[in-house]
C-alpha cells in the first residue's frame, strides 16, 4: 500500500460518493435501537455500562450529570470522564489542555474526541498535533457522551491512545428555553434553545440554539472573547429505521494572556499580567453532518458523514524578547475544510454473537497552514507555509462471541491507511509519503455474577504524525517522523453494582508510545521525542444512597518514563501523576438542586531528570439551582471557593524578559518555570425561563 498512487483527494471523493449511496438507501447511525436500548438501563454516572462494557475503562454520561457539574468552561464537560482533567493556559478562544493516564495531552495528540461521529481533532495542525478546540460545544445541547480509555477498540482509530470521547447532541426538547447568566470579570451569556417534535410528520423533532458569550477574565490585560456558537438539527424515522441532519457554527475572538514567568511574579509582577498585550486570535468552525441507522434484515447498519469548514488564526509569545529588537510573537495560521464519514455493520450475526465491519474515511484539504515571526499582530517573516492534502482510511473487522453464559470476547483487527501530499508554499517544492499498519484488538471479559465483570483488554493503536515532518522520508532515513507513532496497551479491570445504589470501577493499565510529543518553547508546538511507557491504576465509585443524593469519586495514579535508546528511564515534563476528584449532587430535592465537585490535580515532573516539578493544584466548585415556578429557575456557581493560588499549566523552558517592573532587559536566556495561573473564586449567576 504504501506504493499506492492514487491522489488523497480522489480517495476521499470516491469513498464518500459511495458512502452516500448506501446511506441513502441504508440509514443507519449512532442511535441505533440496540444503543437505544442500552442507554435506557444507565444511571446518571461516569461508570460503564454494567453489564455491556467489554473493558472496565469505558461508559456513558448523560445531560442530567453534566447539568448538575459546575463549570467555568464548556471544555471541562469532559471531566465528566473519571481521570480526564481540563486545564487551559492561553485565553478562553483557544483549545483547552487535557490530561488523562499520564498524558499531557496537550490540545488532544492521544485523546481522540468526537461530536454526533465527527472528529474534533485536527492532523496537521498549526498549533499542535491533533489540536481538539470544543470551545463550540452548547453544553446545554448534550445529550451523552461515551468514553473508553486505552486502544482496545477497533471503532477508534487516530489519536485513541489514552483515549475516545464520542459526544451526543440532543434530538429533541420538550420546550422553548432562555437563560440568562452574567458574573464577576465581566460574564455574560445568551442561550435561546427549543425546538419541535412534529415539524413535517409525527415523530418528526427539530431543535435549535444559539449560545452567545462574552467575558473578559481576571487578567489585567482584558480577554474580551466574544464567541457565538449556534445548531440545528432535524432528526426522522424512529429508533430502528431514521436519520438526522446536523448543522454547527461557531466564532470566537480573543486577547490571550500567555503563560508567565515564575522570576516576573517573584520581582513583583502580577500573575494575571501579560508581557505582550497583543497576543490572541480567532477562529471558526461551521459544519453539517448526517447518521442514519437502519435495520436489515435483523442487522444493524449505522453511518454517518460530514463536511467541516475550520480556521484559528492564533498570536503567541512564550518566549517574550529573545529577539530583543522586534520581540518573539508568533503567528500560527490554520485555515482547512474536512469532509468524511463511517460505517459500521453487524455483517453476520451467529449463533453465539455476531461479525462487525467497520470503516472510516476522512480527507483533510489544509489550504494554508503557517508559522510567521510578528510584532503586535504584523507579520515581519513567514517562517513556514504549507499546503498540505491529508486522507486517512480505517477498515476494522471484530467477532463478538459469548462462549458460555459467563464467559465472552471480542476479537478484531484493525488496518489504517494515511496518505499526505505536501506542497512548500515558500519554495514551490512537492512531496508525498504514505503507510499503513495493522492493529490488533482483544478484550475478554468474565461474568463472575450477573452483577460483577471482570476485564481482560489488548490492544494497538496509533496518533498519527505531522505531514510536513513525515513527507520527506523517515526517522530511520534522515531523521524525520513516522507516519504513525504506535502504541500499545492492556487493561485488566473489574466493574460490580455491589449494591443497588453502589457501583464500583477499578483498573490496572499499561501503555507505550513509540514517539512521545513534547512541548517546544520557542514556537508553542510538540514535535516528536523518544519511545515512552506509562502504567497505571485507576478507580471509581457511583454512591446514591436517597433518590435525591450521589456522591461519585474516582482517583487516577500513573507512571510515566521516556525510554532513549541506550539511556536510562527518564522522566516525561508534564506527565500527570496524580488526579481525585470528588463530587456530591442533590437533585429533585423539592424545588432545589445543588452540586458540590472537589477536583485535586497532583505534582508533576517539569524536566527529564525530576529536578523541577509543578505544584499540585486542589480545586472546590460549588452550584445552587432553585424552581422559582415550573417555569423559571435559577442558579448560583461559585468558581475556586477556596481562591486556590495554583497554575492551569506549568513548563519549563528558556525566556528573555524586556525591562518590565522597572528591572532593565536581560542579555541572556533564562530557564524558568513559566505558569497561567488558575483563575480566582469567582461568582456566576443564571436566569432560565421554560415555555
Amino acid at each position: 500500500m504504501k506504493h499506492l498512487k492514487q491522489s488523497s483527494l480522489a480517495l476521499a471523493i470516491s469513498f464518500a460518493s459511495n458512502l452516500l449511496i448506501v446511506t441513502h438507501s441504508q440509514a443507519a447511525g449512532i442511535n441505533s435501537s440496540s444503543d437505544i436500548a442500552e442507554m435506557s438501563n444507565i444511571t446518571i454516572s461516569g461508570n460503564a455500562q454494567m453489564g455491556g462494557a467489554v473493558s472496565a475503562s469505558m461508559g456513558t454520561v448523560v445531560a442530567e450529570q453534566i447539568a448538575q457539574r459546575p463549570i467555568s468552561r464548556a471544555g471541562e464537560i469532559l471531566e465528566t470522564v473519571p481521570g480526564l482533567i481540563v486545564t487551559q493556559h492561553s485565553g478562553e478562544g483557544k483549545a483547552n489542555q487535557y490530561f488523562l493516564r499520564g498524558f499531557n495531552l496537550d490540545h488532544g495528540t492521544d485523546m481522540a474526541t468526537f461530536i454526533d461521529g465527527m472528529p474534533v481533532n485536527n492532523r496537521t495542525h498549526a498549533h499542535g498535533q491533533g489540536y481538539t478546540d470544543i470551545n463550540f460545544i452548547i453544553p446545554e445541547m448534550i445529550e451523552s457522551l461515551d468514553y473508553s480509555k486505552g486502544p482496545y477498540y477497533g471503532k477508534e482509530g487516530d489519536f485513541a491512545n489514552a483515549g475516545a470521547v464520542r459526544m451526543h447532541s440532543k434530538s429533541s426538547m420538550d420546550d422553548t428555553l432562555i437563560k440568562i447568566g452574567f458574573g464577576q470579570f465581566g460574564y455574560q451569556r445568551v442561550l435561546l434553545a427549543g425546538g419541535t417534535n412534529d415539524l413535517f410528520s409525527d415523530g418528526d423533532r427539530f431543535i435549535a440554539a444559539l449560545d452567545t458569550t462574552r467575558y473578559d477574565g481576571p487578567w489585567d490585560v482584558a480577554q474580551e472573547q466574544e464567541k457565538y456558537s449556534a445548531m440545528a438539527k432535524y432528526t426522522f424515522g424512529n429508533a430502528v429505521n431514521g436519520g438526522n441532519i446536523s448543522f454547527m457554527g461557531f466564532d470566537n475572538t480573543w486577547t490571550a494572556t500567555d503563560q508567565v514567568p515564575q522570576r516576573y511574579i517573584d520581582n513583583g509582577g502580577d500573575r494575571y499580567d501579560s508581557l505582550d498585550d497583543t497576543t490572541g486570535g480567532d477562529t471558526h468552525r461551521y459544519s453539517v453532518s448526517y447518521e442514519g441507522w437502519h435495520d436489515i434484515a435483523g442487522k444493524s447498519l449505522q453511518s454517518n458523514m460530514y463536511a467541516v469548514d475550520y480556521g484559528l488564526d492564533l498570536f503567541s509569545n512564550y518566549t517574550y524578547a529573545i529577539d530583543p529588537v522586534n520581540g518573539d510573537q508568533i503567528r500560527q495560521y490554520d485555515e482547512r475544510k474536512i469532509i468524511g464519514g463511517s460505517l459500521l455493520f453487524d455483517v453476520l450475526p451467529t449463533a453465539k454473537g455476531e461479525w462487525q465491519l467497520g470503516m472510516d474515511v476522512r480527507h483533510d484539504n489544509i489550504g494554508d497552514v503557517s508559522l510567521s515571526a510578528t510584532t503586535k499582530r504584523d507579520v515581519r517573516e513567514v517562517l513556514i507555509r504549507h499546503k498540505v492534502e491529508e486522507t486517512g482510511l480505517g477498515l476494522f473487522l471484530q467477532n463478538n462471541h459469548n462462549w458460555t453464559n459467563n464467559f465472552r470476547t471480542q476479537i478484531g483487527a484493525r488496518i489504517d491507511y494515511l496518505q499526505a501530499d505536501v506542497e512548500n508554499r515558500l519554495t514551490g517544492e512537492k512531496s508525498d509519503a504514505n503507510d499503513s499498519m495493522v492493529s490488533p484488538k482483544f478484550n475478554a471479559i468474565y461474568s463472575a455474577t450477573e452483577t460483577t465483570h471482570i476485564f481482560f483488554n489488548y490492544g494497538q493503536g496509533y496518533h498519527s504524525n505531522d505531514a510536513r515532518g513525515f513527507s520527506e522520508g523517515s526517522r530511520a532515513t534522515n531523521g524525520k517522523a513516522d507516519v504513525f507513532a504506535r502504541s500499545e496497551g492492556a487493561d485488566i479491570g473489574v466493574q460490580s453494582q455491589l449494591t443497588d445504589t453502589l457501583q464500583l470501577a477499578a483498573s490496572l493499565w499499561w501503555l507505550t508510545l513509540d514517539s512521545e510529543l513534547v512541548f517546544v518553547g520557542d514556537n508553542g508546538e510538540t514535535e516528536a521525542s523518544d519511545k515512552s511507557e506509562r502504567k497505571g491504576v485507576e478507580a471509581s465509585i457511583f454512591w446514591q444512597p436517597q433518590s435525591w443524593l450521589i456522591i461519585d469519586s474516582d482517583v487516577a495514579l500513573s507512571q510515566a518514563r521516556l525510554q532513549p535508546s541506550g539511556q536510562s528511564d527518564q522522566y516525561i515534563p508534564g506527565a500527570i501523576e496524580r488526579v481525585f476528584s470528588l463530587g456530591v449532587a442533590v437533585h429533585d430535592f423539592g424545588q432545589w438542586d445543588a452540586g458540590l465537585r472537589l477536583r485535586h490535580f497532583g505534582d508533576f515532573a517539569l524536566n527529564e531528570d525530576n529536578s523541577e516539578r509543578a505544584d499540585a493544584v486542589t480545586m472546590l466548585n460549588a452550584q445552587l439551582g432553585y424552581d422559582f415556578t415550573t417555569s423559571l429557575s435559577g442558579s448560583v456557581e461559585v468558581l475556586n471557593i477556596t481562591n486556590e493560588e495554583g497554575n492551569d499549566i506549568t513548563y519549563l523552558y528558556d525566556s528573555r524578559l524586556p525591562a518590565v517592573n522597572g528591572n532593565p532587559a536581560e542579555v541572556t536566556d533564562v530557564e524558568d518555570v513559566h505558569l497561567h495561573p488558575t483563575e480566582p473564586r469567582m461568582v456566576r449567576a443564571s436566569l432560565a425561563y421554560r415555555f
